[in-house]
């Protein structure tokens, strides 16, 4: 990686001896009696062979047996002159490279996980099974401990297990030869930047192992106006003069930093994070398509994927695997779909459907079938979806659409909202049980679009801007139907709101063009709030 410089490498190695991971607590111990090993290893993901491995080896120490038969992990027993070193990274590294993992560039210091996701471009701020999680990271690739994420549950809390946990005070030799791998829990809050009681450290960022087979798994959710970067919360919007103004807050510095990305646009963008690049879209004052991207090794660039006169509408974006694509609706109603990757030879185009106007919604299901839902002329519901092998399909899922629609998918379930022209909030779903297309209505005095998501305990959660400026909130609970509750008012601009681990965020525009900002914390029961400016 270009940032990083032979000096700053060298003295990484110098100081991995010494505080490869800090001493943690002893009373903040696992209980090897808690272990979640899986027998059959070789049934398993690479991933999760990582968590299982991770199991396996609970109770093991610097210079014991390990799981496979071999002494201790890596450099643990003698990597201090001869004696036990600090082997929290030793561990780590190990498990990994047992799994298939690269480890290239890893070494005995906690904070090379860092370095090490930069570089591959799997550094995040989202907990998966396998990652490595590194604590009070400050620069350099030093860091003060790092563990690895066996377990994920549904409201984003982690459990971790962790190598030289739990040794004696002492000399680091007598540490790190009295502790041993052990599971830390209970579990405690993913959220970077949050401070864990149990492993008495702040989470810096989850680095996820390259070079392992890629896991199944469901692309993530459409390209907002907002997204996450580690240790940062990211915003985009038009200040209505054709700026792309971006806000950003970053935990270390805990302060709002603001920065214009384009000029010359009409409408809202999209962005989204691919990789270590952001990245955003928005409509050309002369109906272009623009693209701006950031990556920490090149800095700020921009290109365009489609000319003047391409599209009429706001654009909608979503990565897929090594993917980039948008959507937009053409001067013609016609559905644009352009599309990127490492094989496309230069953005590629195709048109998925005609008679619509306004913003799409997109999303991927996890067998890799792409959806499209936009508001027709005639305001009905559109639906177009693209199936691997069997090209581009439509339907109609209903009618009375004002404003355009907000579309997700979880587990093997579509839904969408949107407002009618009584100001009332549509909901509509389809999966494989539910005997066709269904409808509801959840709530009412609403003008705009919604941005919605889904809670990993299966909330359903829709926020939309009320008829007199005022935040509106609805969410659907198992058991519990349909509740409501008003998080604010004076927005003038529909909201986008995203989780960030158990919390939930809200941005949305003031009549003065402010960014308001409020979120939920499930710690205190609350909604804060504060204005990033504008």
């Amino acid at each position: 990686m270009i940032l990083r410089t032979t000096t700053a490498a060298l003295v990484t190695l110098m100081l991995a001896t010494f505080s490869a991971c800090a001493p943690p607590a002893p009373d903040e111990e696992g209980d090897p009696s808690e272990d979640t090993s899986q027998s059959d290893d070789d049934a398993l993901s690479g991933t999760e062979k990582i968590a299982a491995l991770a199991n396996d080896n609970v109770g093991n120490t610097a210079c014991g047996e390990n799981s496979l038969g071999g002494k201790g992990f890596k450099s643990s027993c003698t990597g201090n002159g001869g004696q036990p070193e600090y082997w929290c990274s030793d561990f780590a590294r190990w498990t990994w490279e047992q799994a298939g993992a690269d480890v290239d560039g890893l070494t005995a210091a906690a904070g090379s996980f860092y370095c090490y996701g930069e570089e591959h471009g799997t550094l995040s701020s989202t907990p998966h099974v396998g990652d490595a999680v590194v604590y009070n990271y400050q620069g350099n690739c030093w860091a003060d401990h790092v563990a690895l994420v066996t377990k994920v549950n549904p409201d984003g809390s982690i459990i971790t297990v962790s190598g030289n946990w739990g040794g004696q005070s002492g000399s680091q030799a007598h540490f790190s030869s009295t502790s041993s791998v052990k599971i830390n829990q209970p579990a405690y809050s993913g959220e970077v930047g949050s401070y864990s009681n149990v492993m008495g450290n702040t989470i810096s960022g989850f680095i996820s192992p390259a070079g392992l087979p890629k896991d199944a798994e469901p692309t993530g959710p459409e390209g907002g106006k907002a997204f996450l970067y580690p240790n940062q919360q990211h915003l985009v919007h038009s200040d209505g003069a054709g700026n792309i103004r971006h806000h950003w807050w970053d935990a270390n510095e805990n302060k709002v930093f603001t920065d214009t990305w384009g000029t010359g646009t009409a409408g809202e963008p999209v962005s989204f994070v691919h990789g270590t690049s952001q990245h955003v879209f928005a409509r050309g004052t002369d109906g272009s398509l623009k693209h701006w991207f950031w990556d920490p090794a090149n800095g700020p660039r921009n290109d365009v994927w489609a000319p003047a006169g391409s599209i009429a509408g706001d654009p909608a974006a979503i990565v897929i695997d090594d993917y980039e694509d948008v959507w937009a609706v053409d001067q013609g109603g016609k559905l644009q779909h352009w599309f990127w990757g490492p094989d496309t030879n230069g953005v590629k185009h195709d048109t998925w459907g005609q008679g619509v106007v306004g913003r799409p919604s997109v999303f991927v299901t996890k067998d890799g079938q792409q959806h499209a839902f936009a508001r027709g002329t005639g305001g009905t519901l559109e639906h177009f979806w693209w199936t691997p092998g069997g090209g581009i399909s439509h339907d109609t899922w209903g009618t009375g659409l004002a404003g355009d629609p907000a579309a997700i998918t979880f587990g093997d379930f579509q839904a969408v909202w949107a407002v009618d022209g009584a100001g009332n909030l549509q909901h509509w779903y389809w999966g494989p049980n539910t005997n066709g297309v269904q409808h509801d209505t959840w709530g009412a005095g609403v003008v705009g679009r919604p941005s919605v998501f889904v809670t990993g305990n299966g909330e359903q959660h829709a926020f939309v801007r009320g008829k007199n400026g005022t935040v509106e909130h609805w969410w659907w609970a198992a058991g519990a139907g349909i509740s409501h509750d008003v998080w604010g008012n004076g927005i003038s601009k529909d909201p986008t709101a995203i989780t960030i681990g158990a919390q939930q965020h809200l941005w949305a525009l003031d009549a003065a063009g402010h960014a308001q900002h409020w979120f939920w914390d499930p710690a205190s029961n609350s909604i804060k709030h504060d204005d990033w400016g504008k």
